[in-house]
């Protein structure tokens, strides 16, 4: 392994903190969003239960949507 010289260390750290940065915003994003759809999607299920009906939980756009 080559040892990094001070500028080469500082370099790479200052990349991995706004690589974390970046992927840590998607990541609440991500999060937010599920929150909004998971409650959703399972009451649309389990309305589909109530009627009788298997829902196809592969059919993501429908329970995504809510249609």
């Amino acid at each position: 392994m080559i040892h990094k010289d001070n500028i080469d260390q500082a370099r790479a750290n200052m990349l991995k903190t706004i690589r974390a940065a970046v992927r840590l915003k998607h990541s609440i994003a991500a999060d937010e969003e599920l929150n909004e759809v998971l409650p959703r999607a399972e009451a649309k299920f389990f309305k589909q239960i109530q009627e009788g009906k298997m829902p196809d939980p592969l059919d993501l756009k429908k329970l995504i949507d809510g249609k």
